[in-house]
């Protein structure tokens, strides 16, 4: 006979408070009286350490912002969205005195709830001359970790420039691989800074063999840079090929430098095709002056079959013949450059900062009718009346050659790091 079948999850919690609760009395727990649970791994002896990063904002952009072939609009497109964006949530430790880890996690884009790893990775430094990372991370190849990276001092505006929109990102913008880092000091203040990664790269292996290099071809209105970006996004490799990247950049004074940055390798299944990138940059960072420039191109080959389409006509009655083009691959560049300047620093407020960005994008330089070629305007501000507390504010406006479209807009952001 079964005197006693299930205790109730009530009535645990009750005999749990009890037995810590002596006369009607709560007793104090002193962490020297908890019995520890052991775990199979880890080290007592290592520093843990959490940080948190989050960001909210209203946005508020026309129709066709950042939407498919930038002519059709996107979920934060056509109307004011609160949006609790995105955050990052940092779990490091130092393991010894040379071996740091870290796991990074984002909350990506709030409102979906979800999340997307970004750093997995185990940072060796025997010395402060050189730096090996074994893991996911930055790939060294153009700005990602100065500039776009959210919580980096460069990135002046809640939205990135199409440099990492549309050239960049296909890396995935963080890769897993070997990345190792060098300083090389030349003078008191003067430096050179080498890194090279060897990484997967860009190439999706989920949507069948050949589904990448296919997807590379102009539409009605000639824009490309969405059907290879958007695709070549990838959690592992897809091939044999592993793509190099190599950053050298020159530091003559403190807190400016130079650079550039190239990467190369395979991104299809067969190993036929090159996905090449090669990027410049110019980065100044003083105690009220920060001003942030770059280049950024792709080139990447597709097969000649990807042109060898019917002749159509466009929106506005344009005849446009795709056939014998002879192009073999697709170029696609943009540059930016970006300032920002403080005032009041460290008075009752943190700062205030007025802020300005200027881009250009060609999505297919090959194109002679310029289809998709654009100029960007942003304008805006920056206020932290604490430190760890950023309030952004800007408005972008848009130009393009071939047809107007409806992608003007601003963007309300509020960060908070801790």
């Amino acid at each position: 006979m079964k005197i006693f079948t299930f205790i109730p999850i009530n009535a645990i919690a009750i005999l749990f408070f009890s037995m810590i609760a002596i006369n009607g009395q709560s007793q104090e727990i002193y962490l020297d009286d908890i019995i520890e649970v052991e775990l199979d791994y880890g080290s007592k002896d290592a520093r843990i350490e959490t940080h948190v990063y989050l960001t909210s904002a209203l946005w508020n952009f026309e129709e066709q912002y950042l939407g498919k072939y930038a002519n059709v609009g996107g979920s934060m497109s056509g109307h004011p969205l609160f949006i609790s964006y995105s955050g990052y949530v940092s779990i490091s430790g130092y393991v010894s005195k040379t071996l740091f880890a870290e796991a990074e996690f984002e909350l990506y884009k709030g409102q979906k709830g979800e999340f997307k790893v970004t750093r997995l990775r185990a940072v060796w430094t025997p010395n402060k001359y050189f730096r090996m990372i074994l893991g996911r991370d930055f790939p060294c190849i153009g700005l990602q970790d100065k500039v776009y990276y959210p919580t980096s001092k460069y990135r002046l505006f809640a939205l990135a420039p199409y440099a990492y929109y549309q050239i960049l990102r296909a890396t995935g913008w963080w890769d897993a691989g070997i990345h190792l880092h060098g300083t090389i000091p030349l003078g008191e203040n003067m430096k050179l800074f080498a890194d090279i990664s060897l990484i997967n790269g860009p190439g999706d292996q989920h949507n069948g063999a050949h589904y990448l290099e296919t997807h590379m071809i102009p539409n009605e209105q000639g824009y490309m840079f969405e059907n290879f970006h958007s695709k070549a996004r990838q959690p592992w490799d897809n091939n044999k090929s592993k793509h190099i990247a190599a950053r050298l950049a020159f530091s003559p004074i403190e807190n400016f430098e130079f650079g550039g940055s190239y990467m190369t390798g395979k991104y299809d299944v067969d190993d036929k095709y090159n996905a090449d990138y090669l990027f410049a940059h110019l980065l100044y960072g003083g105690d009220r002056l920060t001003v942030a420039a770059e280049y950024a191109q792709i080139m990447v080959q597709v097969p000649d079959s990807n042109f060898n389409m019917p002749t159509f006509t466009d929106v506005d009655g344009i005849i446009f013949d795709n056939k014998n083009i002879g192009d073999k691959q697709v170029t696609q560049y943009s540059w930016y450059i970006s300032a920002g300047y403080k005032f009041f620093v460290d008075t009752k407020i943190h700062y205030i900062e007025p802020v300005v960005r200027y881009e250009e994008m060609d999505p297919w330089k090959e194109d002679a009718m310029d289809r998709g070629d654009r100029r960007v305007i942003w304008a805006g501000i920056r206020f932290s009346p604490m430190k760890h507390w950023i309030f952004k504010a800007a408005y972008l406006y848009q130009t393009e050659k071939y047809k107007d479209l409806k992608n003007d807009g601003f963007v309300i952001e509020t960060v908070v790091d801790f």
